[in-house]
């Protein structure tokens, strides 16, 4: 992946350089808003499939079929996507 930003020396100030944003009557748009916003919305989407995530496997509980393949299918992605999630928390995203 190529990096958009940089640091500013010492500092824990990013910056990006003019080429990556541009200014128009909506905002600001460009490869670097792009980005960013990809990266908000996997967010959203691990966090939307964390919280339907339980609730299949509730369903499957019921069912008695907590040994089936899409029983711990679901459990793998919970426990993935809850790493993924605690990344981005450890970076403040």
């Amino acid at each position: 992946m190529n990096r958009l930003t940089r640091t500013l020396e010492g500092n824990n100030i990013y910056v990006v350089d003019d080429t990556k944003v541009q200014l128009d009557i909506n905002g600001y748009s460009g490869e670097a808003i792009s980005k960013l916003a990809k990266f908000e919305n996997l967010y959203a989407d691990l966090m939307a499939s964390q919280s339907h995530i339980p609730q299949e496997l509730e369903k499957l509980r019921h069912e008695g079929k907590t040994k089936s393949v899409r029983f711990r299918e679901l459990m793998v992605k919970k426990m993935t996507n809850a790493n993924i999630i605690d990344l981005f928390r450890t970076y403040s995203l």
